[in-house]
């Protein structure tokens, strides 16, 4: 009796519950700012609450982000271009049928304070740095512009093993984060079929023999890859994309469960 005798309250009074929300909520947040000033993310300088911002001006400028002109199919900011495709000579060396990623899209370069906020938040377990990483990413000129593509966001997985030792996966932390600001589900449709070494310390061939079968499709994810024509994105993501080959692996995968349009979004590219 008491939850219907409030629900036609609220029927009759819609707008004062409705403001009433918003002031609590107002005021909760000048507490909690009262309370507990906003930081740097990084280096826990002092922000100023009312420009939103999660890194200070001092971190934020040794960020060099994406800018034109970048290689239209990595990223790359300090190679030679070709005038015609603007294409760097890695990519125009590439056969473009066999290739099974369209794009790979770096919000900045592995340089200045990025390589150090990646490896706090991985190894340090900085999981909120997920947040400004995540700012990076959508950066890059061609966020905007590619978002309302995307299927799903992938994350490029880790191995249950690792894991549980780490405590979280970082690509799936990306990628949960640009969900929310986008909109656009995580679809967790890879999985690693073994433990394998670090990539870090290998050479291209031997990241390519340590990784040989170790991403799988899930099965039950099939159905909703096949779905996606080539009008839409199957956008894989991942915290540093250094040679391409985890990622190249990951697509492959995707496009035999029936994939056909996949591209890469991560923070940097060495």
């Amino acid at each position: 009796m008491k939850q219907a005798a409030a629900r036609r309250i609220f029927r009759l009074f819609p707008g004062y519950w409705n403001d009433l929300t918003l002031s609590l909520k107002e005021l909760w947040e000048a507490s909690a700012t009262l309370f507990f000033p906003p930081v740097c993310y990084y280096c826990k300088a002092p922000l100023d609450s009312r420009a939103g911002k999660k890194l200070c001006p001092s971190c934020s400028e040794k960020i060099v982000l994406t800018e034109a002109p970048y290689c239209l199919r990595c990223s790359k900011t300090d190679v030679f271009l070709d005038e015609e495709t603007l294409l760097c000579p890695d990519c125009r060396a590439k056969s473009r049928e066999r290739d099974p990623l369209s794009r790979v899209l770096a919000g900045s370069r592995y340089e200045a304070l990025v390589p150090q906020l990646i490896a706090k938040f991985k190894y340090g377990r900085c999981r909120y740095l997920a947040d400004p990483l995540a700012d990076i990413i959508m950066k890059h000129p061609e966020f905007g512009v590619l978002a309302p593509h995307i299927a799903a966001f992938v994350p490029v997985p880790m191995h249950w093993a690792r894991k549980l030792a780490r405590g979280f996966d970082q690509a799936e932390d990306l990628a949960r984060e640009l969900s929310r600001r986008t909109g656009v589900p995580v679809v967790e449709a890879l999985k690693r079929a073994r433990y394998n070494k670090p990539q870090a310390s290998l050479n291209m061939k031997e990241r390519m023999r340590n990784l040989g079968g170790a991403f799988l499709c899930d099965k039950k994810k099939r159905a909703f890859l096949k779905r996606q024509g080539r009008d839409k994105l199957i956008a894989l993501v991942d915290d540093v994309c250094t040679t391409g080959t985890t990622a190249e692996l990951c697509a492959r995968a995707l496009k035999r469960a029936g994939a056909r349009n996949i591209v890469l979004f991560c923070v940097a590219k060495t």
